[in-house]
């Protein structure tokens, strides 16, 4: 299977919010979802808070790491056979995303956290050295 990336420049003009949820959703699908989820978000001193579903999520924004774009890709036909060439398209960027938790608040214990983190940990071990 062969997975094709699409752009134009139309997908770079404005930025998406990213909201990374811990749960999942057993719907596969279009959905419109700014017209029926609009998250009244609220900002303390021990990050965000939230409810979903009745359910309290604890939140926190993370920026990507400098020079990253995050991409949203939408697939508009989906392939007959799992080994079938994907052809995704872009249709918005971001740079932040508004990590929630339900039981505790986002750390850098967080496997997703840690990763983002990571990003930038591997850019400077991997960077050349400058001699003094």
């Amino acid at each position: 299977m062969v997975i094709h990336v699409k752009c134009n420049s139309n997908a770079f003009k404005s930025e998406s919010n990213v909201h990374y949820m811990p749960c999942k959703i057993n719907f596969d699908g279009n959905a419109t979802v700014s017209k029926y989820l609009q998250p009244c978000v609220k900002s303390g001193s021990t990050g965000l808070t939230v409810s979903f579903r009745g359910h309290p999520l604890n939140g926190k924004e993370i920026n990507l790491p400098t020079n990253y774009k995050g991409i949203v890709l939408q697939e508009r036909v989906k392939p007959l056979t799992e080994d079938a060439d994907r052809n995704l398209h872009v249709v918005n960027t971001f740079k932040s995303i508004t990590y929630w938790n339900w039981d505790k608040i986002p750390n850098h214990d967080d496997a997703f956290i840690a990763a983002m983190d990571w990003i930038d940990i591997a850019e400077a071990l991997h960077s050349p050295v400058q001699d003094e």
